[in-house]
């Protein structure tokens, strides 16, 4: 965590009963921020202003690393702007408006190298993406839609988001953002059995995989199932040690403790080499299985034995 970063528990609303954050506490909360997140403090900033000047924009939010007091010189800012405007393809041409006017203020933000828009999420919401490269490396990921779709499913209970602007009567409640997945799964104190299953027999038959692959020759297609693989274990990871979002993984796993990795990763990685992409599919089986056990103490499930000890007898075949 970076020194300094607010707390994503800090109180914007300024004591008001309605619960909606105010400019002035988004801004306190910005002024607070470290010397190192000086361009994510400029794009936030940016946002906000843009926000205050549009009678449109009902909410600002920011999250993930910045959220959760996590980031640093690198992080990009991942942030969720609510449109006055009715929900799904109603309420379309509104976000589109506000959508283009982020747009066209990117450039007082910092110098521009380009910038992606387009519509995501599933079809019966409407919400635009925009994607920002600076010059200076900073990005922003923000995502744009009406204000009921950011209190709608799941992700408003993530604990991560920072409201940093918002009309009054709107209750400080987080959105999802950026690039992340469209439907996202609770936090890791509810990830079910059933998931670490899932990701664990996934895993499986990555692995698997691997080993036709290299029967076949195709050793791109090893290389690639191979990382898919670790993918599962780095999510099982996640989970067995609590980190707040397993579904990303080694991302997660890093935020939770640098420190504390699965043992024996490093040995799952290889190149292009048939002998090296083999050895590493079966090191990864050692680990999956390591991983998958500490998950499901974690989150009582049924691990997917049949198929562990199939898949391990393969790869360990010569």
């Amino acid at each position: 965590m970076s020194a300094g970063v607010p707390d994503s528990g800090t109180d914007l609303t300024n004591g008001r009963p309605d619960g909606s954050a105010t400019a002035a506490g988004g801004r306190a909360w910005l002024a607070a921020l470290p010397a190192e997140l000086t361009a994510q403090r400029r794009i936030m900033t940016g946002l906000l202003d843009y926000c205050e000047a549009t009678p449109a924009a009902t909410a600002l939010l920011v999250g993930c690393s910045l959220g959760r007091g996590a980031a640093d010189a690198l992080s990009d800012v991942d942030a969720a702007v609510g449109v006055h405007a009715d929900p799904g393809e109603a309420g379309a041409a509104q976000v589109q408006a506000v959508a283009a006017g982020v747009v066209a203020a990117l450039p007082g933000l910092g110098r521009v190298v380009d910038v992606l828009q387009h519509r995501y999420g599933p079809a019966d919401r409407f919400i635009l993406r925009i994607f920002g490269q600076f010059a200076d490396r900073s990005q922003l990921d923000l995502t744009v839609m009406a204000d009921a779709e950011i209190r709608r499913g799941s992700s408003a209970a993530h604990p991560d988001f920072v409201r940093l602007y918002g009309t009054a009567g709107q209750p400080d409640i987080p959105v999802p953002a950026g690039a992340r997945e469209a439907a996202e799964p609770d936090p890791a104190y509810a990830v079910t059995g059933d998931q670490v299953r899932e990701w664990a027999f996934l895993g499986w038959c990555a692995l698997i995989d691997v080993d036709k692959y290299l029967r076949r020759g195709s050793l791109w297609e090893a290389h690639n199932r191979l990382h898919q693989a670790r993918e599962r274990i780095w999510a099982l990871w996640a989970a067995a040690v609590g980190a707040l979002y397993p579904w990303h993984g080694l991302s997660q796993v890093l935020d939770h403790d640098p420190r504390d990795l699965p043992p024996g990763i490093d040995a799952t990685v290889a190149g292009l080499d048939p002998t090296g992409l083999r050895s590493a599919a079966a090191a990864s089986s050692g680990v999956l299985s390591e991983v998958s056990a500490a998950a499901a103490r974690r989150c009582p499930a049924e691990l997917p034995a049949a198929m562990a000890d199939y898949v391990t007898r393969v790869l360990s075949a010569p």
